[in-house]
């Protein structure tokens, strides 16, 4: 393994990259941070009490967090730029083999997660000296758990870049695979927890693969589980890990194959032009989906069209796909809610469904907001768009327009989801109502700032990329600095910072436990229609300053 070349060159080319001095620094300055907030001002240390455990908690979501965002990037845009640049078929057709090439890219990957992680290692350390925290109860476990998860996240990544054909779409995909191994799991436990034999034991598994799992166990922070019902604890955390990294490893190299990668261009069609086809033709033209579109009326916006036009899954077909999947979503979240507030009451079931609502919009809102103007820099469509008599002023509302109305289809999919709450405890009608706007501020939020990301952006893989970082800053991030209230945040701060977040203010409007104390309507409000005015608005001079002549 040491003298793999792949290993060599994948590890020397991230280590000279300037983002990953840029994250190394970031994630020492934000641990460092953490516990600077909580060390002690005398010139004792809190052996006794469990104080430390306070700053513990959120350091160690901090961390997970910051696994989760940073280790899939690479892997996922690996072997499908190799392919894109021609290489990949060479290192096939090396001496190298296909195992030796999946470990060198793999290990690769490890190696710089364990760098990050280890960046980590004073501030546990500190954690550690304060007292109420234990290398073999919580630290050691917490290091594996991160390890498990870096294994698991380079695996999955390198599997799904292979099927991949672009690196922006492995992105894409990557990010929703790792949402959906983090909480989507849960999803399981929460329809079958309550039901005895073999279906709430697979639900227990399945619910294990999440990190969500083993962080509950580690930090001592049982109101999750409470919540949920979950029973697994770090250790099958890192059993399901393996197993998965096992099984998405095998598929890997067995696709690292010449042969299966090969992918015959179209030959096209061979069209018989007789009088008899040619009048069949005619027929079938009427009927034809592929036939030449209509004009596009003065009344409509043309930059929203040519999105829904051209994007992959904006033509009419794939929208009504997304309207049948919505449906089914509703479907399912109605039957999760009727069962769940059967089996234990509205205010259990309002929180994980409003997680995982937030959760959808944060999979499907960056991918599409940031390919509105890096998509157009990186194919040169921009340069064409420029000379159109199109305003700046055309250009800004058609591409808001294209993903808004794109993401209020999957907002609605949770309207049957809290009909049927607002049926079983009419009292609840008014947090409803307030649950949906909170939910429509997100949607606003997300769209405002993906956007604003994509326009300073020259590629579609970088914007995706700082899409997520950002958003999953701003939406998570907050959520560390609740998870340390008390020691060291007061309530007063924790509720300001909470403010920036609308989905924390769905959260307090559910009485989800932890939130019932903190009064964000309609402060949080404002608040989110202030951050997307403002990303709005520098969209808008990014956009103008961009169609000026050079």
């Amino acid at each position: 393994m040491i003298n793999n070349p792949i290993l060599g060159r994948e590890l020397l080319g991230r280590l000279r990259s300037g983002k990953t001095l840029a994250a190394i620094v970031v994630l020492a300055v934000a641990s460092s941070m953490l516990v600077l907030l909580r060390w002690p001002s005398g010139g004792t240390i809190d052996i006794i009490s469990r104080g430390s455990v306070q700053v513990f908690r959120p350091l160690a979501y901090a961390l997970t967090l910051a696994v989760m965002m940073l280790v899939p990037a690479f892997p996922a845009t690996s072997i499908v730029t190799e392919r894109r640049r021609g290489t990949l078929g060479l290192l096939l057709n090396s001496p190298t083999t296909p195992l030796k090439i999946y470990l060198g890219k793999l290990v690769s990957n490890v190696a710089l997660s364990l760098l990050l992680i280890s960046v980590a290692i004073p501030a546990l350390a500190a954690c550690l000296a304060m007292g109420g925290v234990s290398v073999v109860d919580q630290i050691g476990p917490l290091l594996i758990v991160l390890c498990a998860m870096a294994l698991q996240y380079s695996a999955l990544g390198l599997w799904i870049s292979i099927r991949s054909t672009s690196s922006d779409s492995a992105l894409r995909v990557c990010y929703a695979a790792v949402l959906a191994l983090a909480v989507l799991t849960l999803g399981p436990l929460i329809v079958l927890g309550g039901l005895p034999g073999i279906p709430s034991m697979l639900a227990q598994w399945i619910a294990a693969i999440s990190p969500l799992s083993a962080l509950q166990q580690i930090t001592g922070d049982q109101g999750l589980a409470t919540l949920l019902g979950i029973s697994t604890g770090w250790i099958h955390f890192v059993v399901a890990s393996l197993l998965v990294t096992l099984v998405l490893a095998t598929l890997t190299v067995r696709k690292l194959d010449p042969i299966l990668l090969d992918r015959a261009r179209p030959v096209g069609k061979v069209r018989d032009k007789t009088a008899k086809q040619s009048f069949l033709r005619r027929i079938s033209y009427l009927v034809d989906p592929n036939k030449r579109k209509g004009g596009i009326p003065r009344w409509l916006n043309p930059i929203m069209v040519k999105e829904f036009r051209t994007r992959k899954f904006g033509r009419l077909h794939w929208l009504i796909r997304l309207v049948f999947g919505c449906a089914i979503v509703s479907l399912l979240l109605t039957v999760v809610v009727a069962s769940g507030t059967i089996d234990w009451g509205v205010d259990r079931i309002a929180g994980p469904m409003v997680l995982m609502q937030v959760a959808l919009l944060l999979l499907v809102g960056p991918s599409l907001g940031a390919n509105l103007i890096a998509a157009e820099v990186e194919s040169g469509g921009w340069q064409i768009l420029r000379v159109t008599p199109i305003s700046s002023w055309r250009i800004l509302t058609g591409k808001l327009a294209s993903v808004f109305w794109t993401m209020l289809l999957i907002l609605l999919a949770t309207l049957p989801g809290y009909a049927v709450m607002s049926f079983i405890q009419p009292a609840m009608s008014g947090q409803v109502g307030n649950v949906l706007i909170s939910l429509f501020v997100s949607v606003l939020v997300v769209i405002s700032i993906s956007a604003c990301v994509s326009a300073f952006c020259r590629s579609t893989p970088t914007a995706t990329a700082s899409s997520y970082g950002v958003l999953l800053a701003l939406f998570a991030g907050t959520l560390l600095v609740w998870l340390a209230r008390g020691k060291p945040f007061g309530p007063v701060f924790v509720e300001r910072v909470l403010m920036f977040n609308p989905a924390a203010a769905a959260l307090s409007e559910m009485n989800t436990p932890g939130f019932e104390q903190y009064n964000l309507t309609p402060s949080a409000w404002w608040a989110g229609v202030a951050i997307s005015a403002i990303a709005i608005t520098v969209f808008g001079i990014r956009i103008w300053r961009m169609t000026r002549p050079d």
